[in-house]
């Protein structure tokens, strides 16, 4: 995927939401997002990690196929440099191409969130997925409520409500 190939308001993946779906063996609901792409650090951050969690390499085997990773252009690339003493190096990536197209960035790490959204860009954590998923008829409320628990109880992941409901 080329910077020409970039769908319109892309929504970027950082490592975090695809490491989420990747653990619960469902990337599919991922992959299933409009306009979805992740960038080459993410891949890299994927490749790194696989050793230590296995889990992920379901996620590095969605990406191109199912996942398009972006080519990053020159202005990405200045974007990113500018952000990268604000952000590690996926979530700069990501925030710098959802920066320079007009899309969002869908993480899950707590100072991205806070950066981008200080920077106008629209954020769209893991949880995010999960309703958009329900909305779109994919999955249930129960559903939800179980892989939410699950990353709760088996990863530490951390969110103020563990029932899919309350962020309605």
């Amino acid at each position: 995927m080329t910077g020409d190939d970039i769908p319109a308001n892309p929504s970027v993946l950082n490592t975090t939401v695809l490491s989420n779906f990747a653990y619960i063996d469902q990337l599919w609901v991922v992959a299933g997002l409009s306009r979805i792409c992740t960038v080459p650090v993410v891949r890299e951050e994927l490749e790194d990690g696989v050793d230590d969690h296995p889990y992920l390499q379901s996620a590095l085997d969605t990406l191109d196929d199912e996942i398009p990773v972006a080519t990053i252009s020159d202005t990405v690339a200045n974007r990113e440099a500018v952000v990268g003493g604000h952000l590690d190096p996926g979530e700069a990536q990501a925030f710098a191409l959802a920066d320079a197209a007009d899309g969002r960035l869908l993480t899950d790490d707590g100072d991205a969130r806070s950066f981008a959204k200080d920077q106008g860009v629209t954020v769209v954590g893991s949880v995010g997925v999960l309703l958009a998923a329900i909305d779109a008829g994919k999955i249930d409320e129960a559903t939800a409520d179980e892989w939410l628990s699950t990353w709760i109880d088996e990863i530490g992941y951390y969110v103020p409500y563990r029932a899919i409901s309350e962020y309605r």
